[in-house]
């Protein structure tokens, strides 16, 4: 008999304890704000029925592996994880449960599971009657999103918790006092905590002090990045960016405040460097928006062509500016660069830093860099370069093109971020195994 299932307040914490007296009431406010956030409406409206749409699931996929991811970029890390386990075991469940809507919509367009819905919002029925009906072999959450009382539903259970590509930052909310100390008792229910970075080890250990299992797994994402780029080869576009000559300075997913960094100083830095190209790519290169860039240059005095003309066989010679308009090309646009800048840094949170880094550049970024750790290694290393202002971009681009074997110091300091995290898949798998051999509960 599972002593834990017979008394569920047994060895919580304070902290843990006024969560989940007050998690009820918790659970039920998303509804009542949803008019105030149309992301969160979007959520609501996503769980309508949700609770028993999964329990009529529960006989295809009882006694499968369960990840739960919040996002877009957790489910990426999910799954090289989630195709080795279908690869080693075809017939076994695979669930992939998602907190936002972006997330659990990108899923729907690249499934990899058996299942894929959202998560009921923490409420301690739902997470007994899941955990109950579902009988997991494990319960995997990916980076840092976990909910207390799906925790204790599964611990309860005796099911195996565990995080992979774990992250602990160093000013996350959860080292503060009533936050640690309902965190740590969380941790210390699981049965293994991997995580992404030697510093994301001492974190969890010396500053949160769980005294769970903990041990560098690393980033599986960033794993994905390494093999898809030993994969790929120059395409078409880089060839024809290539064969332009001189230096790229690659803007990369960029949105309205990343151009206003840079479409400002682009003359200067131009005349200061000659042989400068830049390859500037906005994250919705829709007519509109390519349309008010491309005025903005003409108001400058700066030569632009439309990628798309350029790959058309139109002399691209004369530009000093190319303009992408189509998306899926940016990682092939990388392997041509010199230099990068990753956009939507001025907002909420930066993109892909991974891509340019593992094409030797250094990185160049805006200030929001919290939801990308390699971001963050890269700034430690002196290979990543945080942007604030139209001069700091001006100053900071200067330097790294003034000094050819510098610059490529730096890239390959870069380009060593992420080439840490080879084998992340395989060390994860390595933890998860022995847990999924144990007979379950």
């Amino acid at each position: 008999m599972n002593h834990r299932a017979l008394h569920p307040a047994a060895d919580l914490g304070l902290a843990l304890r006024l969560y989940r007296n007050l998690s009820p009431l918790l659970a039920g406010l998303p509804p009542l704000l949803a008019s105030f956030s149309p992301k969160l409406a979007e959520g609501v409206n996503g769980r309508r029925g949700l609770l028993r749409r999964l329990l009529n699931e529960s006989a295809g996929v009882r006694g499968g592996v369960w990840f739960h991811v919040t996002s877009v970029g957790e489910y990426e890390q999910a799954r090289p994880l989630i195709a080795a386990l279908k690869e080693q075991d075809p017939k076994r469940p695979v669930m992939v449960t998602h907190f936002s809507p972006s997330g659990y919509h990108y899923a729907h367009r690249r499934p990899c599971a058996d299942l894929h819905d959202y998560l009921p919002f923490d409420d301690p029925s739902a997470m007994a009657q899941l955990v109950a009906a579902w009988r997991p072999r494990a319960l995997v959450f990916i980076k840092f999103d976990l909910w207390p009382n799906q925790v204790l539903a599964a611990w309860r259970r005796e099911v195996p918790v565990v995080l992979l590509a774990g992250s602990l930052a160093p000013g996350s909310a959860r080292l503060k006092p009533l936050a640690r100390s309902m965190y740590r008792d969380l941790f210390d229910r699981f049965a293994h905590i991997g995580v992404c970075t030697d510093e994301d080890a001492r974190r969890f250990t010396a500053d949160l002090g769980v005294t769970a299992p903990v041990s560098v797994t690393g980033d599986t994402r960033a794993e994905q990045v390494i093999l898809r780029f030993e994969a790929a080869r120059d395409g078409l576009t880089a060839a024809r960016l290539k064969g332009l000559g001189g230096r790229m300075l690659v803007l990369g997913s960029t949105w309205p405040p990343d151009e206003a960094l840079w479409l400002p100083i682009l003359p200067a830095l131009l005349q200061r460097h000659p042989d400068l190209r830049v390859v500037l790519t906005p994250h919705e290169p829709d007519a509109r928006h390519l349309a008010s860039i491309e005025r903005k240059l003409d108001a400058a005095g700066v030569a632009h062509l439309r990628l798309g003309r350029l790959m058309a066989g139109e002399p691209g010679e004369r530009a000093r500016v190319i303009v992408v308009d189509s998306i899926g090309v940016l990682a092939e646009i990388y392997r041509s660069g010199h230099l990068a800048y990753v956009g939507r840094s001025f907002t909420t949170g930066v993109h892909n830093t991974m891509e340019p880094a593992v094409c030797g550049l250094p990185v160049l970024f805006g200030p929001r860099i919290g939801n990308a750790e390699e971001a963050g290694r890269m700034v430690q290393r002196g290979a990543g370069f945080v942007l604030r202002r139209p001069d700091e971009a001006l100053a900071a681009a200067t330097r790294l093109l003034a000094d050819d074997d510098e610059r490529t110091r730096l890239g390959q300091l870069a380009r060593e971020v992420v080439l840490q995290q080879r084998g992340a898949t395989a060390r994860s798998l390595a933890v998860l195994e022995p847990l999924l051999a144990r007979r379950p509960a």
